[in-house]
């Protein structure tokens, strides 16, 4: 959601370069983390929501702001993202909006052939109450992220390592997560994903091809795991690049 780099275009400066004035770019994932990230000079804002059964309104979600360090595609960049949960008021843990929240932290660099690695955390540097710390331990992650042709068309495909919240639930070690995103147009996508607990499946829209507006919406928890039901999830993002 709050990439700022367009996944089409990873694997040189120059390639980056000749996208800069192509804007609008659909999600390659809904949940899971990917490898694409900011560099410097960009900067990302979104919000996401989901429905659950944690507060009166039946619903939560968060916002967050990210910002880019660095050139992935000479050496590496650092994606700096902060969210501050509670969208929707209190979900059980004593926060409401803005009492919250976490900082994410993202290394990704970008290799020839449209694909991309990262190592990051999220959920680092919390803030608010103990319950709202002890439920959202921080989660270590690694993964790879390409782009193949699909003759006309394209697909990005993620798969990577990740221990918490990409892992059963108290279960020590590292789960597999991963995405599959299939495009239509650079646009225009339909995703599927697993992200170490649930399966989800989506479609994401870039509304405007010159305006970096970014529109997700899709399904978490399709198997209905752990007792819960299927739920609605969306995001909205903006990326701006200022370089």
């Amino acid at each position: 959601m709050l990439a700022s780099a367009p996944a089409w275009a990873q694997s040189n400066t120059a390639a980056s370069t000749a996208a800069s004035d192509m804007k609008g770019f659909a999600a390659p994932a809904l949940q899971a983390p990917v490898a694409y990230g900011a560099r410097w000079g960009t900067v990302g804002v979104g919000a996401y929501g989901q429905t659950c059964n944690c507060n009166k309104q039946n619903e939560d979600g968060s916002v967050g702001l990210a910002f880019g360090l660095g050139d992935p595609d000479k050496y590496a960049a650092l994606e700096v993202a902060v969210s501050s949960s509670s969208l929707f008021g209190d979900t059980g843990s004593g926060d409401s909006f803005g009492d919250a929240g976490s900082v994410g932290l993202k290394l990704h660099t970008n290799v020839p052939g449209y694909a991309s690695f990262a190592v990051g955390v999220n959920g680092t540097g919390k803030w608010g109450s103990d319950n709202f710390k002890k439920a959202n331990p921080a989660s270590v992650y690694a993964v790879a992220t390409k782009m193949v042709p699909v003759g006309q068309y394209a697909a990005i495909l993620n798969l990577g390592i990740g221990d918490e919240l990409y892992n059963e639930p108290n279960k020590d070690g590292a789960g597999v997560f991963g995405s599959a995103a299939f495009y239509f147009t650079q646009q225009i996508s339909v995703l599927a994903e697993y992200t170490g607990r649930f399966t989800n499946a989506g479609v994401s829209v870039a509304p405007f091809r010159s305006f970096p507006l970014t529109v997700t919406l899709g399904a978490s928890n399709l198997g209905k795991r752990y007792g819960g039901d299927v739920e609605f999830a969306g995001s909205i993002g903006m990326g701006f690049a200022f370089n």
